[in-house]
């Protein structure tokens, strides 16, 4: 049976819900995210035709920025969101009219089960997965705005060390289209630490291709955002996205007002890991 046909469901046996929110009160006003946290498929959907190998890599997910978002909104004590399944069912970092959205092709891969995807499943993936994720986003959000006077989201993605043959020297990247001033503090002090590259609308610029949350969850209610980049072959293990984490933090953490700051955790100073 051809599982584009069929509603994308989530079933209760064998699939997970369609996305985590963990310490949902927020004590500082920082609100974590990460829109690429997973690499499963709805069971209805078989395995969109993707060899399993394919699903380890880069294509399926952002690699290891899961595990750095948890552990910087641990050190934040902010909320945390956390989608669960695969970018290649649908993107929720794109627009609803980018033919990215549902990729046929991601980075030279095949996706069988996305392609010529009838409008009656399009529409459904995006009525079943991306907006029940962004209504809850947006909720997290308007909760966060209502509390503090000047919230920050902080986006983590990843991002893989070669793209169509060509390295990437940078080890982070922070993202912006209209809020130039706190991603150039941000930029700034990640810079502090040397022997890092850091980008500034690299590997990607904000507006291509532009981000959902960026556009409909920050500038439109005039929160501060920041969409971080961290090259993968850093955090694919637990001492380099602890190191990520702790750089982020000590980057993110001067921009909040002092009172607003979270108590400080006993985290201890993680070096960078061998490259």
């Amino acid at each position: 049976m051809d599982a584009r046909a069929n509603p994308l469901i989530a079933e209760p046996a064998t699939d997970p819900a369609l996305f985590e929110v963990v310490n949902r009160s927020a004590k500082t006003p920082v609100m974590v995210c990460c829109d690429h946290a997973g690499r499963r498929i709805p069971a209805p959907l078989g395995d969109l035709g993707v060899e399993a190998g394919a699903m380890e890599t880069h294509i399926a997910c952002d690699i290891g920025a899961r595990q750095v978002s948890e552990i910087l909104a641990h050190r934040f004590d902010a909320p945390l969101l956390l989608a669960n399944y695969s970018r290649l069912v649908i993107d929720l970092n794109r627009h609803l009219d980018d033919p990215t959205l549902i990729p046929e092709v991601s980075d030279g891969v095949a996706i069988p089960g996305n392609a010529g995807l009838p409008a009656a499943s399009r529409r459904r993936r995006i009525e079943q997965w991306f907006r029940p994720y962004h209504q809850r986003y947006g909720e997290m959000v308007d909760d966060l705005q209502a509390r503090f006077a000047r919230p920050l989201i902080v986006s983590v993605h990843s991002f893989a060390p070669r793209m169509q043959g060509a390295r990437r020297p940078w080890d982070f990247g922070v993202l912006w289209e209209h809020q130039r001033q706190v991603a150039e503090s941000i930029i700034a002090n990640l810079r502090r630490n040397p022997g890092l590259c850091i980008g500034g609308n690299q590997p990607y610029h904000a507006r291509d291709p532009l981000g959902y949350a960026m556009v409909v969850h920050a500038q439109a209610r005039d929160v501060n955002m920041a969409l971080i980049e961290i090259r993968q072959d850093h955090i694919t293990h637990r001492a380099g996205q602890r190191w990520a984490a702790d750089i982020l933090y000590r980057a993110i953490a001067p921009l909040l007002d002092h009172s607003q700051r979270p108590a400080t955790r006993s985290v201890n100073r993680v070096d960078a890991p061998a490259r």
